[in-house]
């Protein structure tokens, strides 16, 4: 009878015993276990991109004919604040100041030439002028002699004067035709030294307007950022640039936007008015929120010869910041493009895929229990549970490998 009692008190010792080992076990563990809980899952995708200004103003070199090279010689400090009219961009001005000099040249020189041959011509008119009027005046003296009557002058005095009269009408005319045609040659000479001089005169003021242009005010006010090509390189002053590239842009830092890119694997799940978090590289801490505004139709690759593909999207921002936010900023986020409501989830790194399905390891007082679960999604931290668990289970936390290995290996409720 003692020796039952004495067994009966090894049993009662041995499973308080055990019932401690557990619990100090669970306790030594609490560090490594999950817990099942209801809630809401969000399956978002990853975009990232640069924030650009919904208001902004890029500026370039001037649009000058026959110029297409353009060489950088003044460039307002990236980060300045600038004024409406206040210079912030130039280009060299040297090749136009050659030919603003050369044109000046050809204008001045016209306008001497013109002066010259109008005075020259003036005096060859008015000489012509004379000798006509001299000549007429012969011409009326012989018409008068001619009409002398036949009882006052002899016949051959008579015709002497008509051969006067003949002589002195050809010379009259012959002097208006030469007249005419000085007087034409005059004015055609003019025209073409007027026309030389106002086409030269014309293309003065249009270098000098040429060179206006190439001091670049700023339009608006804003701050001076410099724009970054596809390498993400800026220009600088003395380098060369086409006509047609931006070299800075003054946005409005009070209405700022995202241009993201998204996998072309996940654009399928996009749609507009999806939300949107975001963090800015320069700033990680800060996290900015915003919906999908526009999605790009076509797809594009990232870089020259890789294969991956993106779809560009807009994102408005539901906030500027101002103080951090810049265009050319680099950001990382993601959209959600699906959620789910009051769902069962567990931690991802709990649940261990198996040849016979996921598997995860249950807490209980005694140690661990080997579970067969059925899931669902997963938005990668945690994982929808369908079955074989419940809210408020605990379960062991590890990698997918570890928690496998450790599955196969534990005897328990499945």
């Amino acid at each position: 009878r003692l020796a039952a009692v004495a067994g009966g008190a090894a049993v009662a010792l041995l499973l308080i015993a055990g019932t401690t080992f557990g619990l100090g076990r669970l306790g030594s563990e609490e560090g490594g276990t999950g817990v099942v809980r209801r809630g809401d899952l969000a399956l978002a995708v990853d975009v990232s991109g640069t924030l650009t200004s919904s208001n902004s103003v890029q500026l370039g070199p001037p649009q000058v004919p026959m110029l297409w090279n353009y060489k950088i010689s003044f460039m307002a400090p990236e980060g300045s604040k600038a004024q409406p009219g206040m210079p912030v961009l130039g280009f060299d001005t040297s090749e136009l100041e050659r030919e603003l000099v050369q044109k000046v040249a050809e204008r001045d020189s016209a306008a001497t030439e013109i002066d010259k041959r109008r005075i020259d011509l003036e005096r060859t008119l008015r000489d012509l002028e004379l000798q006509l009027a001299e000549a007429r005046a012969r011409l009326r003296r012989a018409e008068l002699k001619v009409d002398v009557p036949e009882s006052l002058a002899s016949a051959k005095e008579l015709e002497q004067a008509r051969i006067d009269r003949d002589v002195a009408a050809a010379e009259v005319s012959s002097l208006e035709r030469r007249l005419e045609l000085e007087r034409r040659a005059a004015a055609a000479e003019l025209g073409a030294l007027v026309e030389k001089r106002d086409s030269a005169a014309t293309r003065v003021s249009e270098m000098q307007q040429y060179l206006q242009m190439m001091r670049i005010a700023a339009p608006r006010a804003g701050t001076v950022i410099y724009v970054t090509d596809w390498r993400g390189e800026k220009l600088k002053v003395g380098d060369q640039v086409w006509q047609a590239r931006k070299v800075l842009e003054i946005p409005d830092l009070t209405h700022m936007e995202a241009e993201g890119q998204v996998a072309e694997s996940d654009a399928g799940r996009l749609a507009v008015g999806q939300p949107v978090t975001l963090r800015l590289d320069a700033h990680p801490d800060h996290q900015y929120r915003g919906r999908i505004a526009k999605i790009a139709k076509t797809v594009k690759r990232r870089e020259q010869g890789k294969p991956e593909k993106l779809v560009d999207v807009t994102i408005a921002l539901a906030e500027t910041d101002e103080e951090r936010m810049r265009p050319g900023m680099r950001f990382q986020g993601s959209i959600v493009v699906e959620q789910a409501e009051d769902v069962l989830l567990a931690p991802a790194e709990a649940v261990a895929s198996t040849p016979e399905g996921p598997v995860a390891l249950r807490r209980t007082l005694l140690g661990s229990e080997r579970v067969v679960v059925e899931v669902g999604r997963s938005d990668g931290e945690r994982v929808e549970i369908l079955s074989g668990l419940e809210a408020g289970d605990r379960l062991v936390l590890a990698g997918q490998d570890e928690a496998a290995a450790a599955a196969g290996g534990v005897e328990g409720a499945s």
